[in-house]
């Protein structure tokens, strides 16, 4: 059973890897996974023993951290910072969720189509290298004299 104040793993659940085994993967050294983790940014389960035992969360993790890294050219300090992000995203997502649930239904679709981008917001350029774009609506005449709406795109900054 997993103990969430020491995350130490039991040998009944779901097979994890060690140290040694995550280091091969991804062809790092264990000490430099051992640096991870007393940076914070990986959090093996413990044995009883003391042993790392790694989860496939926290491989996924780890390979994410690398992709940043090796990839992208960010340090470690900027992969913490990109991670503490994506968890306070994905918790205002879950926050979000909870106040979409208590608004009725027309106010619900409306947000739910402002948070997708299909209103206003960022959105894919569409176009290769481009990034984001702004979409917003701005009014126009149309040649009855009746002003209708139509979309404006911008470059995002």
């Amino acid at each position: 059973m997993m103990d969430e104040s020491n995350r130490q793993w039991d040998m009944k659940q779901e097979p994890l890897l060690t140290i040694g085994t995550v280091a091969r993967m991804f062809e790092l050294h264990q000490q430099t996974l051992r640096e991870y983790e007393r940076e914070g940014l990986i959090k093996p389960r413990r044995t009883a023993g003391g042993t790392r035992m790694y989860s496939p969360q926290d491989v996924e993790r780890l390979r994410f951290i690398l992709v940043l890294m090796r990839d992208m050219g960010v340090n470690l300090a900027g992969a913490e910072v990109v991670l503490r992000m994506q968890e306070q995203i994905s918790e205002m997502e879950r926050l979000m969720q909870m106040v979409l649930a208590q608004l009725d239904e027309p106010v619900r679709q409306r947000m739910r189509s402002f948070l997708e981008g299909s209103e206003f917001g960022l959105v894919r350029s569409g176009q290769a290298g481009q990034g984001l774009a702004v979409r917003k609506r701005i009014p126009v005449e149309s040649p009855g004299g009746e002003e209708k709406e139509t979309e404006e795109k911008g470059e995002s900054q």
